[in-house]
């Protein structure tokens, strides 16, 4: 897992023009989320904070209007649907953040997100939310990319 600001899309295409015009970076798969809205998922809201380069995701509408209102996030879109609670098959979508470079970091990876603490100086801050760890019925992957430092 290189350091870095990292960036999230269920979109290829969006994926595509990060890699080919901005810089970043495929990972891999983080995980599989809903396309569309499922019994049990709420929105899961993509933000931008241009000063700091950070995308921030978060299920909650009020972190999220804290976000614009308190620290000049931007929100771009409804990046997917994910659930709040842990339903059959789904994992912890942990959420991480580097207080040097400011980058918010997803992973459902424990190894993965001790890894990120231990060695590139991210704490952790509370789950996102629960995702698929593969695919299933009605779930798309959310890709993840990182634009290298």
């Amino acid at each position: 897992m290189p350091s870095g600001e990292h960036f999230y899309t269920t979109s290829e295409s969006e994926r595509d023009e990060a890699i080919n015009s901005y810089g970043y970076v495929g990972e891999d798969v983080a995980c599989y989320v809903q396309a569309a809205p499922a019994v049990g998922t709420s929105p899961l809201y993509r933000l931008d904070n241009h000063e700091s380069l950070d995308h921030f995701y978060t299920a909650s509408e009020a972190e999220r209007d804290a976000a614009v209102t308190e620290y000049g996030y931007e929100i771009e879109q409804i990046a997917a649907f994910i659930y709040r609670a842990q339903a059959d098959g789904t994992v912890p979508l942990y959420r991480l953040v580097s207080d040097e470079t400011l980058d918010h970091f997803y992973t459902t990876s424990e190894t993965e997100r001790d890894s990120a603490v231990a060695e590139l100086a991210y704490r952790v801050e509370e789950e996102a939310g629960y995702v698929y760890p593969s695919e299933q019925a009605g779930t798309v992957p959310l890709f993840r990319l990182v634009r290298p430092e």
